[in-house]
């Protein structure tokens, strides 16, 4: 049996999404702790996928430790880290390290949307370049892959899609519309869904929290903290 662990590692992050399901911003100051984390993962007996979220989870000064300790247990068959990317290249080499020391799978899944390509547009980068250049330099690495979560608004950001095929990352991206929860609750747009190929699946706010299965009751918990 195997299950995935969804832990969102922060409540903190480096922009401040206008559609975040998680109420996400620079100024919220939540972290896990690696005592929460330890448990979490001590009290999982099955094989795990270990998925870190945020927040971005790449601010958070125990990322790392994290890694290592899920690794230690002989149990974690695949880590994936949600990120809004700008942090990638800071720790890719890192990760892409600890992925091939440990023989351990590592999934990149990083957001693309309309807010994320004019944040890195300000900065001077090109978010569809980076992520092409990221691609490409991780293609033939063993156990580092990368997938992107494009979130389109209805019937207005279709030009993503040919963005996305101009810089050949059509075949990496699953496109999807936002969602009705969090910053967006109310909005005209369907119930947030996970779809799953694992047996089982829990996830916890970044206080440690669990919320079994429950999207909504984890993002509104979220507000809060």
């Amino acid at each position: 049996m195997k299950t995935r662990l969804y832990i969102n590692l922060t409540n903190q992050c480096n922009v401040r999404c206008p559609f975040c399901c998680m109420y996400s911003a620079p100024d919220k100051s939540t972290f896990i702790t690696f005592d929460v984390v330890k448990r979490i993962v001590d009290e999982t007996d099955d094989l795990f996928e270990f998925q870190l979220e945020g927040g971005e989870p790449l601010l958070h000064k125990d990322f790392f430790l994290f890694l290592e300790y899920a690794v230690s247990t002989g149990r974690c068959i695949k880590i994936i880290i949600l990120s809004n990317g700008i942090l990638v290249d800071k720790y890719l080499k890192r990760i892409i390290d600890f992925a091939n020391w440990n023989k351990v799978k590592v999934e990149f899944k990083l957001s693309l949307n309309y807010y994320l390509v004019d944040e890195f547009q300000k900065m001077g980068r090109d978010i569809y370049k980076e992520y092409a250049k990221l691609a490409f330099a991780i293609k033939y690495i063993e156990n580092v892959d990368v997938k992107l979560n494009v979130r389109l608004r209805n019937e207005v950001d279709e030009h993503i899609r040919e963005d996305l095929k101009e810089q050949h990352l059509d075949a990496i991206a699953n496109v999807f519309y936002l969602q009705a929860y969090g910053r967006m609750t109310g909005a005209n747009y369907d119930k947030p869904v996970i779809v799953q190929n694992i047996d089982d699946w829990r996830i916890f706010a970044s206080d440690g929290r669990c919320f079994g299965k429950d999207l909504i009751l984890r993002s509104e918990y979220e507000k809060g903290l």
